[in-house]
Order: structure tokens, then C-alpha cells, then sequence
């Protein structure tokens, strides 16, 4: 059953949703607010820029909307008398102030799921999130798509309740831009709390949720992104997730633990606010410390194209995260059956699966170790067998199939680490 926030309907609020306030009033406070994104959203208190910017009627303070299967991830006893304000940008939700924090589930059907878990952290500078566009709209997506998802409400920094006071509070912040967007230092230790908290929770209770618990991203957006990249590089293995995706994070240099997750990366190259250095610190900085990562650069998009798709390109990076998940083994039940490999399988899925490749080097010790092999990912070894005849005998491939046929690619099967 997928679980939903409020069965899934956007609520339209009739008229104006700014109380006591005339449409044009609302509308000068749209431009200003507006015109002010642009120069806030680089800095850890900032917010995405595409996704507020389509001239729309509803734009203002809206009610609380239901959120019947959100988790708290605090204690009664830890938990406040929570303020927090929602309000509609075009057709995107937006909430802050949020001082209790919690993890909303979107489960797939069972017949569909791949053991696969993400949790997803919405940006909005750390005084806001985007709780559609980079939180539930992904959340639906991924469920549908077979992988859990869980939308994180991580706490926010304070910023005025009322909505008039919170516009003008930003529009003084814009001098403090950078070129290559924030550090990671400047992340707040309450969301990077949530954050962990949300990890732990997901495999506390992965029996209950169909997911396993060595199979537990965390995905985030813009100021999102930042716990998505702090959380690669916690020491804590319990909240320390087994993959991450930053989605238009700050691309500077870090410096990369060796057991650090793999990590998939996305962002618009004429993004504003993340790559006016032109660095992609983030990306060489796992390169160059052996860890597995993947990105994807786009000509255009901007920031905060979230689920939108500004281009056509933009539009593909959730199935690009999607693909990438599948190639690096996070998906099962997938079109993977249980004791599927053999000698007909591309030699890139043996290579990259330790069991696997340890029945090849104990069989055919020189070939594995050969740049012959390493270079023919997409052959199977039956395919190889016109190059190297001589070692792939056919008694040989027989024996391999029989060592591979062991090999459970089910729920066993290791993720690439």
C-alpha cells in the first residue's frame, strides 16, 4: 500500500490565500519575494529559485494540510509546541518554522518492491522546504517504481510566523552570495540530527517495511543536498547511509572517508547558485578517493527544478538515478531472479559482484586479472571464448556455471560498496 500525505490531491484554497489581504497587496509581496529568491538561495539559509517563480493566484498562507501517516522522530518528552506555517508558491507547498521533525512513508506494493529504501530531504535553504516538487512528488515516484521512500520534515531555522515579516526577513541576505554555494559546515546540527535519526528509524523497522536495511539511501535537494552530503561522511555506521544522491548541492572539494557511500550526483550547469566557480570539487573529491560515483551535468535547468523538468534533460534524472541504483545492485526484483548468473551474463554484473568475480579468479585467475576482461564489460565470458580459447574451454565454462548457478541474487546479494 502506498502511504500517502493527504490521499494524494493537492488542496486548491478558494480565492486568495493570504488572510485580510487584497490580491494586489499579495501580488506586490510576490514580486518582492520573488525578485528576493534569486539572492538567498546560495546561502545555507536560502530557498530554490525555479520553483517559485510561475505567476499563479495561489500564492500565500494555507492551513496545515493532513499528514495522517507522518512519524515523529522525537520523543514526547523531547517534542514542542510546533508553529510551523504552510504556504503555497505557485502550485508547490512550502512549510517552516518546523521544530518537530518527521518521517513520512511511501511504501510500494509488495509485488513490486526491490528491497530498496530512500529517504528524501526537500531544500528550501534551511528555513524552508519544498515539500512537493523535492519531497512527496519524488516520494510518489520511487513507490511506484518499487523503492520505499520516506519524505523527511527535518527543523528549520526561526524565521517570523507571520508571512508578511518572513518575506521581508529575506530580502536582506542576498549580499552574503557565493560562487559555489555553501559549506557543509554551515548545516545546521538540529536537520543534520533529523536526518540520521530518519536513517536509523528506516532500518529499525525495515522488517515492518519490507526494506532491506543494507539497502538505505538518502536523496536531498538544494539545502537537502547538504544532509545528503554530510550523511556520506558521518562515522556512525547505523545512521550513515548505504548510498546518497545530492541533487544541485554544493559541488566544493571534500575530504572523503574511505568508507564513504557511493553517491550519485545531478545539478544544471547554469545553475546560479552551486557552480558560479565553475568546480566540481564534489564529484573529483570521491573520484580521486576510490569511491563509486556517478554524475549527471545538464547544459541548462537552473536551480530547483526538483520534479518540474525545466528541459527535457532535467526531466530524465530520476530514472538516471533510477538506472543508477539498478546498475550499482540497490534494486531487487527488478528483472534480477535468484540464481540468475551464468556464463551468459555480461561479465561487468561478475565483476562487480565479490562472489561472483571470487568464483572467476579461483577458475580462470588469468583472464580475470587481465586488461583483456576488464575491457569487454558488456561480453559474456561465452562471447570471449573465439579470444581466449585456450582457457575457456568448454569443461571450463561448464564449471563456472555450476559455481554461479550457487550464487543467490536475491536479497543476499551485495549492493556495490
Amino acid at each position: 500500500m502506498n502511504l500517502d500525505v493527504d490521499g494524494g490531491s493537492r488542496r486548491k484554497y478558494p480565492g486568495l490565500a493570504v488572510p485580510c489581504m487584497k490580491m494586489a497587496t499579495a501580488r506586490r509581496m510576490a514580486a518582492s519575494f520573488k525578485m528576493s529568491v534569486l539572492a538567498i538561495v546560495a546561502l545555507p539559509s536560502s530557498m530554490a529559485y525555479a520553483q517559485m517563480t510561475t505567476p499563479t493566484n495561489d500564492f500565500g498562507v494555507i492551513p496545515t494540510p493532513p499528514q495522517p501517516h507522518a512519524i515523529p522522530l522525537r520523543r514526547g518528552t523531547e517534542r514542542t509546541k510546533n508553529r510551523e506555517q504552510w504556504a503555497m508558491f505557485g502550485n508547490i507547498r512550502q512549510v517552516r518554522n518546523v521544530t518537530d521533525p518527521t518521517l513520512t512513508p511511501f511504501l510500494p506494493s509488495p509485488s513490486e518492491a526491490t528491497g530498496a529504501a530512500v529517504v528524501v530531504a526537500p531544500g528550501g535553504g534551511f528555513v524552508m522546504l519544498s515539500m512537493d516538487s523535492e519531497g512527496y512528488d519524488v516520494a510518489r515516484w520511487l513507490a511506484k517504481n518499487g523503492v520505499a521512500a520516506f519524505v523527511l520534515k527535518y527543523r528549520l531555522r526561526k524565521t517570523p510566523e507571520d508571512f508578511a515579516g518572513f518575506v521581508k526577513a529575506t530580502e536582506a541576505i542576498g549580499d552574503n552570495i557565493r560562487p559555489n554555494g555553501p559549506d557543509l559546515s554551515e548545516t545546521p546540527a538540529s536537520a543534520l540530527a533529523d536526518a540520521k535519526a530518519a536513517v536509523r528509524l528506516v532500518r529499525a523497522r525495515a522488517q515492518e517495511w519490507g526494506v532491506d536495511p543494507h539497502r538505505v539511501g538518502f536523496i536531498g535537494f538544494s539545502a537537502g543536498a547538504m544532509l545528503a552530503e554530510g550523511m556520506g561522511l558521518v562515522r556512525d555506521e547505523a545512521a550513515r547511509p548505504d548510498f546518497i544522491a545530492p541533487i544541485y548541492g554544493p559541488l566544493k572539494a571534500l575530504r572523503v572517508p574511505a568508507n564513504a557511500p557511493p553517491m550519485f550526483v545531478a545539478i544544471a550547469l547554469d545553475d546560479p547558485l552551486m557552480t558560479g566557480n565553475k568546480s566540481l570539487g564534489l564529484i573529483t573529491s570521491w573520484w580521486k578517493a576510490g569511491r563509486p560515483v556517478e554524475a549527471h551535468l545538464y547544459e541548462r535547468g537552473g536551480h530547483g527544478f526538483g520534479m518540474m523538468h525545466p528541459t527535457a534533460a532535467t526531466g530524465l534524472w530520476i530514472d538516471e538515478f533510477y538506472a543508477w541504483m539498478r546498475d550499482s545492485r540497490f534494486l531487487q526484483g527488478a528483472g534480477e531472479a535468484p540464481g540468475s548468473y551464468s556464463t551468459d551474463t555480461q561479465l561487468g554484473a561478475l565483476l562487480d559482484d565479490p562472489r561472483a568475480k571470487a568464483v572467476l579468479e579461483r577458475l580462470i585467475p588469468t583472464l580475470v586479472n587481465s586488461n583483456d576482461i576488464r575491457l569487454a564489460r558488456m561480453m559474456t565470458l561465452r562471447q570471449m571464448r573465439p579470444y581466449s580459447p585456450n582457457i575457456l574451454t568448454e569443461s571450463v565454462l561448464n564449471e563456472i556455471d555450476a559455481e554461479l548457478a550457487k550464487i543467490d541474487k536475491g536479497p543476499d546479494h551485495q549492493p556495490r560498496r
